[in-house]
């Protein structure tokens, strides 16, 4: 399941839709609303201009002004014109005193205009148009002069519209503006949740923040590796590059990506899969010096189609260094180069005896070491019935006795030839390990007795490890940190032996006690117990 994010791009995409939205809507409708209202304010007043200059000169106002035709008939004709006509609200007529003869409002006929923007109208102005608080409220009226056939004023006309219209005109507007609004903002969250699912498909159902958050996690896994990853496009560009690569490489990350290769890397032979498309496997990377290195290379393709190659690449010199600790080969060759050098060295004596013409004591020589060398390997061998284990006691037998170090195997000492507490390799790392670290320690010493003992005791419920040595013992400032690796009085690109033991007791659940003593010597007791059982050799 793709991890959610606190915000989804489909709530975000929404979110910023809606904003977007009413930013528009809220610019749209100011403006619109201004240029609407202008354009509308001109519209009115040319409107209620012309109809005013219109009823100035209509004849059945001008005579009823002058007496010809009653007030009812007047109001009639211009009740049923402002029904008629929908831009008017109302009409008010008044003489050169400024009393009303027609108002809607019949209760009001017969009073005095309480307004004053009438003096002008009356003054014989060109019709206009003001804002005044008349006798029925707050209006926009435009205001024209009415004459006789002679051409003097005799009244006024007021033609005009109530502010409540006039805001009511602007509620319209704003409501049709809020309405393509809502409209546009559903379009927009549609598009939206189409556009977050298209953005989602591309990231593989992650949400953005979900995608980067994994990337950046991959990308510490693969700089974590201690595998070498180095990729490039399809123009042969670098495109990845983690840091056992750059270190293996000896390469600067931030320079080599988007390079070509051969920029960065001269001597690779990538880039051939690109011609090829095929992988390619174990392949020595000869162009790196005293490292030896094996590459997996493989095409990377996109809908089919090849897009590129990444090479896969490891330091094998550490990796066989390690392999060999771990498996007791090295012990087993040091051991086996340990014997033949000491059997040389007896050919050697046997050689010099015969050129000196003493054939009998050589025939002797051959009887006795024969008869040593077959005795100690016959009671290692019968002690310790494990044929790898027998192996490497027996040669660091041969290696300590050339150092002038007597290496013994306690009587009591007893291995089965199918143990069920450690597997043969297991054996030779612990033993392996100690036995050389006793070794290397008396050798460099100057102690007058020189002997390492070694014990293995199996039984049914415990088995019982242990490897003493009369040596210069372990320094204090040393003994917490024994077991780390890289800890060692032997100098640099030592110190690895007894971390591996360490790492070997831990994985079979078993105990190491250390005693050291300055001058007297060093043992090491390693202890495995029925309660967690032998281990499963399968």
């Amino acid at each position: 399941m793709p991890i959610q994010a606190s915000a989804s791009i489909r709530a975000r995409l929404m979110r910023m839709n809606l904003i977007v939205v009413i930013v528009s809507i809220a610019l749209s409708l100011a403006g619109t609303l201004y240029f609407t209202l202008r354009s509308e304010q001109r519209a009115l007043d040319n409107n209620l201009l012309n109809s005013a200059s219109i009823l100035s000169r209509v004849p059945l106002l001008r005579e009823t002004l002058q007496g010809a035709y009653t007030v009812e008939e007047l109001a009639d004709y211009l009740d049923e014109t402002t029904e008629l006509t929908s831009d008017i609200d109302l009409i008010l007529v008044g003489d050169t005193r400024s009393t009303l003869i027609y108002v809607p409002d019949r209760s009001l006929i017969g009073t005095a205009y309480s307004g004053v923007a009438q003096a002008d109208a009356l003054a014989g102005a060109a019709p206009y148009t003001s804002n005044e608080t008349g006798p029925m409220g707050s209006d926009h009226s435009a205001y024209a002069s009415v004459r006789d056939e002679a051409g003097d004023v005799i009244g006024f006309v007021i033609v005009g519209v109530y502010f409540r219209s006039m805001a009511l005109v602007g509620l319209g507007t704003a409501l049709r503006l809020l309405a393509v609004g809502v409209v546009a903002a559903v379009l927009g969250c549609l598009l939206a949740m189409r556009l977050s699912r298209s953005i989602k498909r591309s990231l593989m159902g992650y949400e953005p923040d979900a995608f980067a958050r994994q990337f950046h996690q991959r990308e510490d896994i693969l700089d974590a590796l201690e595998e070498g990853i180095l990729a490039i496009d399809g123009e042969e560009k670098v495109i990845f590059l983690n840091a056992a690569a750059a270190e293996m490489l000896s390469m600067d990350r931030k320079t080599a990506l988007g390079r070509p290769l051969h920029q960065v890397y001269p001597r690779s032979t990538l880039d051939r899969v690109l011609r090829t498309g095929q992988a390619e496997y174990n392949v020595s990377m000869q162009s790196l010096k005293n490292i030896r290195v094996l590459a997996d290379r493989l095409p990377i393709r996109e809908d089919g189609k090849l897009a590129g190659a990444v090479s896969i690449f490891r330091n094998r010199t550490e990796l066989t260094r390690m392999a060999d600790d771990l498996t007791g080969v090295r012990h087993m060759v040091e051991a086996m180069r340990a014997y033949t050098h000491e059997f040389m060295n007896k050919l050697h004596v046997i050689l010099g005896l015969l050129q000196i013409g003493e054939p009998e004591k050589a025939q002797q020589y051959i009887m006795d070491t024969t008869r040593t060398q077959r005795e100690a390997v016959s009671r290692i061998m019968s002690q310790i019935r494990q044929p790898s284990v027998a192996a490497l006691l027996v040669g660091k037998t041969s290696r300590a006795n050339e150092l002038g170090i007597r290496l013994r195997l306690d009587w009591e000492s007893a291995l089965s030839e199918e143990s069920p507490w450690l597997p043969p390799e297991a054996y030779v790392t612990i033993l392996g390990n100690l036995i050389e670290n006793a070794i290397e320690g008396l050798n460099q010493s100057r102690c007058t007795t020189k002997e390492i003992s070694v014990s293995i005791r199996e039984g049914e419920d415990s088995l019982l490890l242990c490897v003493e040595d009369t040596g210069p013992g372990i320094p204090a400032e040393l003994r917490e940190t024994l077991f780390q690796r890289g800890v060692s009085t032997k100098g640099r690109s030592r110190g690895t032996g007894l971390s591996l033991v360490h790492e070997v007791v831990e994985a079979y659940h078993g105990e190491i006690r250390v005693e050291s003593e300055s001058g007297v010597g060093t043992s090491f007791f390693l202890s495995f117990c029925r309660e967690n059982g032998p281990v499963d050799k399968e």
